[in-house]
């Protein structure tokens, strides 16, 4: 269960840096915060997290720009903070002028302009957020990031994972070599089939898969369906592999002739 805590932070994840240095902030001049990249326990369900999340907080914090005006998951969560009769500040990064949808929800709250440099409004951020908490404002507000560090989504990747990504595609480059070694062509296609998803995962892995989990549960079924894909292009890969070596083999036996060649090789074909 989520435990109760004075901020939630809603932004769009283009957002990520300011976002990251708005609860550092809040943070470090006493307030709890709740934001996803660290609140969301692994295996839950995202939605489930966020409303228990605005549900205990004491006011949400909006990172408003164009980015989180566009974002169905920001607006989600505008609309539950307004369903739990939560205070809002709208902490406008971009200057972008509310939507008729979040403006409806935004007209009655505390609307903050934070541009064109939204570190320069941290410190009246904090002031506000303590008063809506109703927390004492006599305490000076500190806005210092030496030791602020940004979210690093690659400190939860696991090495294992990491060098088994790194090998496939040197696998799916033997399919390639395989191909164009004994001239086929549909080898150095299927090579290339199974070489570009694999590079797609690379990125998705090394750059945003984490977050990608934590905000979109659907991934885990793009999961389950790349490795059913792994599995059989290894399937298959095992089978060219005997075939190109069965080719080799026969390479090696009838030298440069080309008809004994022909003959074994159609002869190993047709009795498979």
């Amino acid at each position: 269960m989520t435990e109760g805590h004075d901020v939630f932070i809603s932004y769009s994840t283009a957002d990520q840096g300011i976002a990251d240095k708005v609860h550092y902030t809040l943070e470090e001049n006493g307030l709890s915060c709740w934001i996803a990249t660290n609140d969301i326990p692994s295996g839950k369900l995202y939605i489930d997290e966020i409303g228990a999340g605005i549900k205990s907080a004491k006011i949400v914090v909006l990172i408003y720009s164009s980015f989180s005006q566009a974002s169905k998951y920001v607006k989600n969560e505008i609309h539950m903070a307004y369903k739990y009769d939560k205070p809002i500040i709208s902490f406008n990064i971009d200057g972008s002028e509310p939507s008729e949808h979040m403006g409806y929800y935004l007209k009655v709250m505390q609307w903050l302009p934070a541009y064109p440099n939204p570190e320069d409004y941290l410190e009246k951020l904090v002031v506000d957020a303590r008063e809506l908490c109703n927390e004492k404002n006599d305490v000076p507000v500190v806005v210092d990031f030496t030791n602020f560090e940004e979210t690093d989504f690659s400190k939860h990747k696991h090495d294992w994972i990491s060098i088994a990504l790194l090998c496939l595609p040197f696998y799916w480059a033997s399919f390639i070599y395989m191909g164009i070694t004994a001239s086929k062509k549909i080898w150095v296609l299927m090579g290339l089939m199974y070489l570009i998803p694999t590079l797609m995962v690379l990125i998705l892995y090394f750059q945003i898969w984490d977050y990608l989990f934590i905000k979109y549960p659907m991934f885990i079924l793009f999961v389950v369906i790349f490795v059913m894909f792994w599995i059989l292009a290894i399937i298959h890969g095992l089978v060219i592999r005997n075939e190109f070596l069965t080719w080799k083999a026969i390479l090696r036996f009838s030298s440069t002739d080309d008809e004994l060649f022909n003959y074994l090789f159609e002869g190993y074909i047709n009795a498979k």
